[in-house]
Parts: C-alpha cells; structure tokens; sequence
C-alpha cells in the first residue's frame, strides 16, 4: 500500500475520475446526484482534504485501486469539514449540494453512532478501477485497515448506498451493521469488520 501526497492536479484528476467511475457505476448518492464531470470535481474536492491528513492511499504502483483509510482520531479535524463545505459550495452546483444534503437527511453516519468508542477505523472511501475488479483487489486494499482493526482491537467501519458493494464487503469478511432505505428511497448500509 503506497500512501499518496503532494499530488500533481493531473494526477488528482486522474485519481478523482477513478471514484467517480466506481461511484457512477451503480445507484446512489453520487449517481443521483451528479454527472461526470461534478462527481470529479466532488472526489477531487475530497481527495485534496484526505491527502492533507496523509488517509489516501493506493494499492500498488500500478494503482489497481484506492482506499481512504485513518484512525477516528486521525480524521479531519472539525473545521476541516466546514472547510469542505465551503468548497463544496464554491466548486459544485447548488442544486448538487442540495440534492446530496436531502437525499442523507434522515441517515446517522458510522461516526455518530460510534462517537463514544475509543476508537476505529474509518474507511471513508475505496475504489477499484474497472479493469482490476473481480482479481482480489478489494480484499487486499482493506488488508491493512483489517489488520490495523486487529492491532488496536477497533472495529473497521464504512458507510455504502450500494447493495452490491455491501454484498462484496460482507464476501470479504464484514459485516451489515445498520442498514435502511432513507426516505429519498438510496438503501444505506453500515459496514464493520471483524464480525461480532
């Protein structure tokens, strides 16, 4: 796993096209909410925040795929995410925002609902490109979130609006925490490993 920093616009660009193609790929937030063109905007937006706080990292050389990964405690600091917003608004069309703040109204993320645990592991995002799925890539990007879980006998967690993706986590060793359909109709799953 290699972590990535101080990276090029071209190379972000790159990088941000990638999650934007696992994101499209399937009904959800991001494919509700946004074109192409937006959801790279968005995941570079993102990306450029988790790089600051060195969570972004890529498979291999060869980047078959990318994971962001860190400690709870190890995440953003609060007003990063207001920085974020404000990004947000400044980068993305309003109607995106508003769409994106609508559609999760009435769901409680993994980091409300374990806001008094000592710690996890947050895996905020993970994409495998095209050409590599179905190889084991997914099981080797969340290895290290795994055995860091382990390490520091955490839990790992994710939030997915996808149920084919919950069903790929469960394949390699999660389990569905908390699962609902929101009111916008999206299917929201929370993921952890190890199973208890």
């Amino acid at each position: 796993m290699i972590c990535l920093g101080n990276l090029s616009e071209e190379k972000l660009h790159e990088i941000a096209s990638a999650f934007a193609e696992a994101f499209l790929s399937e009904d959800g937030i991001v494919y509700r909410c946004m074109d192409q063109k937006t959801a790279v905007i968005y995941f570079e937006t993102v990306l450029e925040e988790y790089m600051r706080i060195h969570a972004l990292y890529a498979l291999s050389e060869r980047e078959e795929g990318y994971i962001v990964w860190h400690h709870k405690k190890a995440g953003m600091p609060w007003y990063r995410d207001i920085v974020l917003m404000i990004r947000f608004i400044r980068r993305l069309p309003p109607l995106v925002t508003q769409k994106m703040i609508l559609i999760r109204k009435d769901w409680q993320d993994y980091t409300l609902a374990h806001a008094n645990d000592r710690d996890y592991i947050d895996v905020s995002l993970i994409a495998v490109k095209k050409e590599y799925q179905g190889t084991g890539c997914l099981r080797k990007l969340l290895a290290e979130p795994f055995a860091e879980a382990e390490r520091c006998a955490c839990a790992c967690i994710l939030d997915t609006d996808s149920s084919l993706k919950a069903a790929k986590y469960m394949h390699v060793g999660m389990q569905c925490e908390k699962d609902a359909v929101l009111e916008s109709g999206v299917h929201m799953y929370t993921m952890r490993y190890p199973q208890i």
